[in-house]
């Protein structure tokens, strides 16, 4: 279906297609905007269970999910999950990566990226249902797409869900809705964005951001501390750092605000994932599930071990086998929806 290559070791990997998906038109600011992404996919079409839009945190891209360090295999989100059947496409938002540039409508939101990531989301459903996505995958209208995303990504895939529906499970990593012990459930919008306002001028000065700068490189000494754990390697760091994206610092400010995604997980409706590391943003994980009443399936695990970035952990391989049998369950339900509702037709 898609390209291998063998590592040293003989395991075959697949390398990541290259996709770009137009958003021009749901954005509809007048500018030609596109958003980048890398597509993994099992080498077998039979054995794919699910797709998953993988959406990462500030300061990263796409290379999240797809790290390469020389000398440091299985750091792959991307090609793990392929490996146990799922289709992962990973996404540059709006402002991110190799993606566009707004420069239109103003300040970049989270609003704005979220927009862009529902349009993409909308637009690999479509593929995957046309059998367009992966040259090789055929139709598959039943196929379950979930949203996974990391820090600033899961708060964009929580919002996505709430706004689109686009998704029929979500996967929320490092990112809480309680992102401080400051808990003001029904702040009015006014009251936030006078909050978002202060934490800008915080975030810019903290950064040595400039006034009229819209996007920025956060210097990462000043977050390595929250990003990694002990057992990371140094030069595992070094290429991470190396690696690190541009961040609209509207959407930064917005993401970093307490009480910002309430309104939002409080609507979420699907099953959800919530993944931790031991350090994380959230002062008390256990209380997150809490956060997601309209959701009947809420599955909680920490990380032991772990810092904020889980895919760079000793320990991710097993938070990646839990998401992957977790999709496993998914997949089967919605399998025997779908095969309940042909045998009602006929």
């Amino acid at each position: 279906m898609v390209g291998t290559c063998r590592h040293p070791t003989g395991e075959a990997t697949v390398r990541p297609l290259d996709r770009s998906f137009d958003v021009t038109e749901e954005i509809g600011t007048g500018e030609p905007l596109s958003q980048t992404a890398w597509i993994f996919a099992p080498e077998d079409a039979a054995e794919v269970k699910g797709a998953i839009l993988c959406l990462a945190g500030g300061t990263y891209d796409k290379r999240y999910w797809h790290p390469e360090v020389p000398g440091h295999d299985g750091y792959s989100f991307g090609r793990h999950l392929a490996g146990r059947g799922y289709v992962v496409i990973a996404l540059d938002h709006l402002g991110v990566g190799g993606s566009s540039d707004p420069t239109a409508s103003g300040a970049v939101t989270l609003q704005l990226m979220a927009r862009g990531d529902a349009a993409v989301a909308a637009q690999i459903r479509a593929r995957l249902d046309g059998g367009t996505l992966v040259p090789g995958l055929p139709p598959l209208p039943h196929l379950p797409l979930i949203g996974a995303g990391h820090s600033m990504g899961a708060c964009l895939t929580t919002m996505v869900q709430a706004q689109a529906g686009a998704y029929d499970a979500v996967v929320l990593l490092g990112y809480g809705v309680d992102i401080t012990n400051v808990h003001d459930e029904k702040a009015t919008s006014e009251a936030l964005e006078e909050r978002v306002d202060e934490t800008e001028a915080i975030f810019r000065a903290t950064t040595g951001t400039a006034p009229d700068a819209t996007s920025t490189i956060v210097p990462r000494a000043l977050l390595r501390q929250l990003f990694h754990g002990p057992d990371v390697p140094e030069e595992v760091i070094r290429v991470d750092d190396a690696a690190q994206s541009r961040v609209p610092v509207r959407a930064a400010s917005e993401v970093t605000t307490p009480g910002y995604v309430r309104q939002y997980a409080e609507a979420v409706d699907v099953p959800i994932f919530l993944g931790f590391g031991r350090v994380d943003v959230s002062p008390d994980p256990y209380a997150e599930p809490a956060c997601y009443r309209a959701s009947a399936d809420v599955t909680l695990v920490i990380v032991e071990g772990s810092g904020h970035c889980h895919n760079f952990a000793g320990r991710r391989g097993e938070l990646w086998n839990r998401i992957a049998s977790w999709g496993d369950a998914i997949s089967s339900r919605r399998t025997a929806a779908a095969s309940s509702l042909e045998g009602d037709v006929r």
